[in-house]
């Protein structure tokens, strides 16, 4: 039997879901314990090393899934909405960690105003490309794979959560989901493989 090449991005994909688990809550709890003048630099720097790699995991594995489309399906019709989707995930990563480093460095309110707009302004355009990501997909008919809709519809749901910028953490849990459902697609493509870092 063939190795399935996809099946690193699906376990890092997998992982990138789980880590929102520990990440999610993270975040809250940072910011109520800094709003109460309580400050860990090693809490912190945990985090950001979390949310990072969380990002990383997730942003690599839908990468891969452009690749997955093409190859497995011979569908092309969102290459271009996946890379303009993980560049504006990049960028969205890196304006989330300088914010809150800035924060945390006691950053006037100003500053910290500058860059809550620019991940706004970041933020809504992903929500649209992934909702819009979403539609295009379902335009997949007789994939074989049973996950593909879901996978789709909870895209759809999620760019939605994410372009109304106050319900983006719920965005984040249902994007977790969906990261899960699309490292499963990419694991069952072929025969199981333990990934090369375990």
């Amino acid at each position: 039997m063939n190795e399935n090449k996809f099946a690193n991005a699906g376990w890092l994909a997998v992982a990138g879901a789980i880590l929102v688990l520990p990440v999610l809550p993270g975040g809250i709890v940072l910011d109520i314990m800094f709003e109460k003048g309580v400050f860990s630099a090693s809490l912190s720097t945990m985090f950001l090393l979390f949310s990072v790699t969380q990002a990383a995991l997730v942003i690599f594995a839908f990468y891969r899934f452009k690749a997955f489309l093409n190859e497995v399906f011979e569908f092309n019709k969102t290459d271009f909405l996946i890379l303009a989707i993980v560049g504006l995930a990049i960028i969205m990563t890196s304006l989330g960690v300088i914010t809150r480093i800035t924060t945390w460095a006691g950053a006037s309110e100003a500053v910290q105003f500058t860059f809550i707009a620019l991940i706004f302004s970041v933020g809504i355009p992903l929500g649209v490309l992934s909702v819009i990501f979403g539609i295009k997909l379902l335009e997949l008919k007789d994939s074989g794979q049973v996950l593909l809709k879901p996978f789709a519809y909870l895209h759809i749901v999620a760019g939605i959560l994410f372009a109304t910028f106050i319900l983006a953490p719920v965005g984040m849990l249902v994007g977790a989901v969906a990261d899960l459902l699309m490292g499963m697609m990419m694991l069952r493509k072929g025969p199981e493989v333990i990934p090369d870092f375990v």
